[in-house]
């Protein structure tokens, strides 16, 4: 009987501490425990962040780009090596990483800007010619990606809580990357349009381009290049893999502009040429005498450039923005667009056509720059204000102390709390200092 009761005993005391133990490994909140003293299971549900983040074999590695599963990414904390880098933690082309930007760009080496330095490509230019509102611009941009990567990317942008997203796609191997992902990679498997295909129907590309398939040229006005215009053709060939990669960069935009339409955030694409059209029209005009492949490259990609275009205007809501005229306008000019040799990325010359050409566009979807008085709704009845200056926000307390400053407190305008968090806070306007606080 005795050894009985202190089985039952040892059963209970045995059940209540397994219970117990339960209950703090998987719900601890339940017994009163401080949240950021619990630990959490390394596994696939929950990597280490800490450990994925400053993963040592990713600095210590010799390739600038990072094979990862879903998403290639260029080396983190790679530095300022010119005409590359420098790189912020997460890979991308940008010297910090912001809590809030005005504009995302998206897109690959055409966007992260080979052959220029950081101040030199597309979006710091962009940037600085929209210096009237100040935009804080975030470059998403990887050599090597296509429509596949922007559409996993769109959605982690829209974190920034960005006013314009730019999406750049690219004539000269988006449609084949796009298609070698999307059937390759079973995380893009929703994006397999033509269930026919599969990914061993992409054709075959020998790159770099040999030298037997450079067209080398040289205009009246000094400025020489070499074509390879079989390389680009491969992107742009009449062929199922091919269609069907430019038909999956539609429908990446139409799915973007779903995302994009639950945010206050405006969505542009623009489509980046390859350098032999871009120079098509000044080789034309010029009467050159070009190898067939040439022709039949420019024919074939300015019909699915224009188709591109065309079927991206189709969706609601977005913008399209044209780069080949401005671009072969601009290369009609002495000034060269591109290197001297077969590399198809632009020169700043280039990346300043392509700046140029959005900045007019994307300009009156940016705020105005905030200065003065301005105010945050915190709820339905009460709203905060700031002071704005110098690109730096002050926090007003009370009525009383701006008065005293010398302002008026009517026709306040009412901004969007994004405004404010973009800016540094300075400190308080917690005294009477008119020259400080004061209107000018």
């Amino acid at each position: 009987m005795k050894k009985d009761w202190w089985l039952a005993v040892g059963i209970t005391v045995l059940t209540v501490t397994l219970a117990l133990g339960l209950i703090r490994l998987f719900a601890p909140q339940l017994l009163g425990g401080a949240r950021d003293l619990q630990l959490v299971r390394a596994s696939k549900e929950v990597p280490p962040f800490f450990e994925n983040v400053f993963r040592r074999k990713d600095y210590e590695s010799l390739e600038f780009i990072i094979q990862d599963p879903y998403v290639k990414r260029a080396k983190p904390l790679f530095p300022e090596e010119p005409p590359m880098g420098p790189h912020d933690i997460l890979g991308f082309r940008n010297r910090a990483i912001p809590n809030i930007a005005d504009i995302i760009v998206i897109g690959d080496s055409q966007t992260y800007g080979n052959n220029a330095i950081l101040a030199d490509n597309w979006p710091s230019q962009l940037q600085a010619m929209l210096s009237s509102k100040q935009p804080v611009v975030y470059s998403m941009a990887v050599g090597g990606w296509s429509a596949t990567e922007y559409l996993a990317m769109f959605n982690k942008a829209l974190l920034f809580k960005p006013q314009v997203i730019v999406v750049a796609f690219y004539t000269g191997n988006d449609a084949l990357e796009t298609f070698i992902q999307a059937y390759g990679n079973d995380y893009y498997a929703f994006l397999r349009l033509n269930p026919k295909l599969d990914a061993r129907d992409a054709p075959k590309v020998t790159y770099p381009a040999p030298e037997s398939e450079w067209w080398k040229v040289a205009f009246k006005d000094g400025v020489k290049t070499i074509f390879t215009p079989k390389l680009r053709y491969a992107a742009n060939q009449d062929h199922p893999a091919i269609r069907a990669g430019y038909a999956i960069m539609v429908e990446t935009g139409r799915l973007m502009r779903e995302m994009a339409q639950r945010h206050p955030v405006k969505l542009v694409f623009t489509i980046i040429p390859t350098k032999e059209l871009v120079y098509a029209a000044k080789t034309a005009q010029e009467g050159l005498e070009s190898p067939a492949d040439y022709a039949t490259l420019i024919t074939e990609e300015r019909k699915n450039a224009r188709r591109l275009a065309d079927d991206l205007r189709k969706i609601p809501d977005v913008t399209v923005v044209d780069l080949i005229d401005p671009l072969q306008e601009a290369a009609k000019n002495n000034i060269p667009l591109y290197p001297n040799d077969t590399n198809g990325h632009p020169v700043a010359a280039g990346y300043q056509v392509i700046a140029r050409t959005l900045s007019s566009i994307i300009e009156p979807f940016l705020s105005p720059r905030l200065e003065g008085l301005a105010a945050v709704r915190q709820d339905e009845t009460r709203y905060q204000v700031f002071l704005i200056r110098d690109s730096q926000a002050w926090l007003v307390p009370a009525p009383d102390i701006a008065r005293q400053n010398g302002w008026t407190l009517e026709d306040i305008p009412l901004v969007e709390e994004r405004l404010i968090q973009r800016l540094p806070l300075a400190g308080s306007m917690d005294r009477v200092d008119a020259e400080r606080f004061g209107p000018r």
